[in-house]
């Protein structure tokens, strides 16, 4: 049944009627504000690719997450920039590193506010890759042990939620059952993310510090290509039955 019977211009009359059958509100308690750290004593960096961003040192990042608590956005990701590097990305499982240090210090200044944390190994490889390589290929089982240890020292030391950006295969499954079997049962499932390959995802790359020439292995390997919406919709149903409750 449609017009005249059915008129939906009535529920657009007014300001008042218009915003109380709104389906979608955008507000500072829907935000969650991502912040680079460094273990840097004390000063910040701006990130020449995202302008107004900064490698914060963990006193420079307090003052950002208090003032976050103060606007009412009630969660922060944390994304690590350690000083030493190696093939494996072993700072990243580090339980005094960069990100688990950072967690701390939130949590003793705004125990109330929201701590996820990016677990992937790219910033902390000397290749910048997001896994294991050995002979120009990434390795998909070897990464998502390395990821397992890193996200649990990110639980261990105080984080909410962790939030897996690798793509690797399997990786779900594997970072619950070890935060499962070593006593982090409180924090929620790793929230999944895709990371899609998109020109929007680049300036990210920026707020690593230049070092040594990355390998050249093209990302596309692991990232999602938006012109894929069956695969991609395949490979979400797969991550999706991944978690152990």
């Amino acid at each position: 049944m449609g017009f005249p019977t059915h008129r939906p211009r009535r529920l657009r009359e007014s300001e008042a009627l218009r915003r109380m059958v709104r389906e979608t509100e955008l507000s500072a308690g829907h935000l969650i504000y991502p912040l680079f750290v460094t273990q840097e004593k004390k000063g910040k960096s701006e990130i020449a690719s995202m302008p107004g961003q900064y490698r914060l040192s963990i006193p420079e990042l307090l003052k950002e997450t208090t003032e976050a608590a103060r606007l009412g956005i009630p969660a922060v990701i944390l994304f690590g920039i350690p000083k030493t590097k190696d093939d494996y990305g072993s700072a990243a499982c580090d339980p005094r590193g960069v990100v688990p240090q950072a967690i701390r210090a939130i949590k003793e200044k705004t125990p109330d506010l929201l701590v996820i944390t990016d677990v992937c190994i790219d910033e902390y490889t000397s290749h910048g890759h997001c896994g294991v390589v050995k002979e120009g290929k990434i390795l998909n089982d070897e990464t998502v042990e390395i990821l397992s240890k890193m996200a649990l020292a990110h639980a261990e030391a105080g984080a909410d939620m962790i939030a897996p950006s690798d793509m690797m295969d399997g990786r779900v499954r594997i970072l619950r059952k070890t935060l499962d079997e070593n006593g982090q049962t409180r924090d929620p499932d790793p929230l999944l993310r895709r990371q899609i390959c998109l020109l929007l995802l680049r300036p990210f790359s920026g707020c690593r510090p230049i070092g040594p020439p990355v390998r050249k292995i093209d990302k596309a390997i692991r990232w999602m290509r938006p012109i894929g919406a069956r695969r991609s919709g395949r490979w979400r149903s797969i991550s999706k039955k991944e978690p152990i409750s």
